[in-house]
């Protein structure tokens, strides 16, 4: 949701669009700032849809979700009302024990968890591990 999170992440910037999807709810992840994303019928969410990545970008978003999410095929309306079909993490099934029943709130995140999130995720050592394999090859 954060274009400081996806340059750090894939070490470029992307066009944007704001969207809604439907039948998906966010909380938090227990014991952490950031949320998951998981099918909840009824719940509406709104985000922010990455126009265009690159192969690479994909993958490194991949390795810096890690384990406990999976990329996912859904349908998103831009707020524009454009729909299409956009790619989102959302939490295994076998994880969603994980969540809080508490909504993880955007706003709030960017005021008072964005800053220590992007110190000390252990999702941007992934990435950069894997940064450093691509150099090898």
């Amino acid at each position: 949701m954060f274009p400081s999170v996806m340059k750090a992440v894939t070490g470029r910037e992307f066009a944007a669009k704001k969207a809604r999807v439907k039948n998906c709810a966010r909380f938090k992840v227990k014991g952490e700032s950031y949320p998951g994303l998981t099918p909840l019928k009824g719940a509406e969410t709104e985000g922010v849809l990455y126009m265009d990545l690159d192969a690479l970008s994909v993958k490194r978003l991949d390795d810096f979700e890690g384990e406990l999410y999976e990329r996912t095929e859904i349908p998103a309306d831009t707020l524009e009302g454009e729909s299409l079909t956009a790619q989102t993490y959302a939490i295994k099934a076998q994880y969603r024990d994980r969540l809080s029943s508490k909504e993880w709130d955007p706003t709030h995140f960017e005021k008072a968890d964005l800053l220590e999130f992007m110190n000390t995720y252990s999702g941007f050592v992934n990435t950069a591990t894997a940064c450093d394999e691509e150099k090898k090859v």
